[in-house]
């Protein structure tokens, strides 16, 4: 005959087990979605030179200037247009993005650090840190805005660097903003499943 304390045991381990692991919470409403609020991919698979964001039912297309020109990437976001860009050639701890007269700054917090980010808009003083949820971790990367947790971005599936989801709500940043943050992890994974090493 089976104990009591040997069913309790076995009921608690199949309830454990049974739980569906779902994203973190969102920062502004501690809600668990089940389903990305927003996603990027490539065009094509491992097509690194050409993305898609769906982003707020509205598509962005992101692509370098010219194949495999990993320093320029322009964009289009509904009626919004504008370039990425490094300082220098292959200088990519330092990025700029330029919009509708208006250029973001994109920078590692420390030299060659390629998993802590920071962006900073000059137009309404917004900071935004983008960082690996552990080191060098390219798949999950946490953002945090004006020192608030705001969002989650990982790979759909471990390693597959193609696909990407967001958790959080990106309608309260600004469009260049969102781009800003989705092309970080964007960037550093694609550089990454090349075998260009960020380290």
């Amino acid at each position: 005959m089976i104990s009591r304390s040997l069913i309790a045991i076995i009921l608690i381990f199949s309830i454990v087990g049974c739980n569906k692991h779902t994203p973190p919470n969102n920062y502004n409403n501690g809600y668990n979605y089940p389903t990305p609020d927003a996603e990027f991919y490539t065009n094509f698979s491992e097509d690194w030179d050409n993305w898609i964001m769906e982003i707020d039912d509205t598509l962005c297309v992101v692509q370098t200037a010219f194949s495999e020109d990993w320093d320029n990437w322009d964009f289009t976001y509904g009626n919004i247009n504008g370039d990425i860009y490094t300082n220098f050639s292959e200088d990519w701890d330092n990025w700029r993005l330029s919009s509708n007269g208006n250029t973001i700054q994109i920078n590692t917090n420390f030299s060659e650090d390629w998993d802590n980010w920071r962006i900073f808009d000059p137009s309404d003083g917004t900071i935004i840190y983008v960082r690996t949820s552990f080191s060098e971790n390219w798949d999950n990367w946490d953002v945090t805005v004006n020192g608030d947790h705001f969002a989650d971005i990982q790979t759909a599936f471990s390693d597959d660097f193609d696909n990407w989801d967001v958790y959080g709500d990106l309608a309260l940043l600004s469009p260049q903003q969102r781009i800003a943050v989705l092309f970080i992890p964007l960037f550093a994974g694609a550089i990454h499943s090349q075998d260009i090493h960020l380290d």
